[in-house]
């Protein structure tokens, strides 16, 4: 453990434990995405589809970066747009095979991260910790 860690309050530490978690995903991905991509394809994989604006207000960002984001996405053939039935105005964006595909390839890092953290904590300590953070307290 890092001895600064013990100064840290519980936000700052949880901070740390959050970008340090990213970097090891990162490294072990191998993806080309930056965070907010891989926030729009995981929300994706979970409702199918979404509006540019749900995705705004899901992952916490403007309508304008969630379009910026969608746009990125979309050339590189991770998403693609779809018309809404009965509605020319709406349009929903969906993941494609390849979209579909990394949010596979990134579930398994993730998996393989909480299995390495399993190794050190041990299983009893990852569910307490897993449960505590699930708990409805902010």
């Amino acid at each position: 453990m890092k001895d600064y860690f013990l100064e840290l309050n519980l936000i700052d530490l949880m901070s740390e434990k959050h970008k340090a978690l990213r970097e090891k995903l990162d490294e072990r991905s191998g993806s080309p995405l930056n965070h907010s991509e891989t926030h729009v394809l995981a929300k994706l994989e979970l409702h199918g589809k979404l509006s540019i604006s749900a995705i705004s207000r899901m992952i916490n960002i403007s309508r304008q970066g969630a379009q910026k984001c969608v746009n990125g996405l979309l050339a590189e053939g991770y998403v693609e747009i779809a018309q809404v039935a009965g509605n020319s105005r709406d349009k929903h964006i969906v993941l494609t095979p390849k979209g579909l595909e990394t949010g596979r390839k990134l579930l398994e890092c993730k998996q393989d991260v909480e299995r390495s953290i399993t190794e050190k904590l041990g299983a009893q300590r990852v569910q307490e910790l897993k449960r505590l953070l699930a708990e409805d307290w902010l």
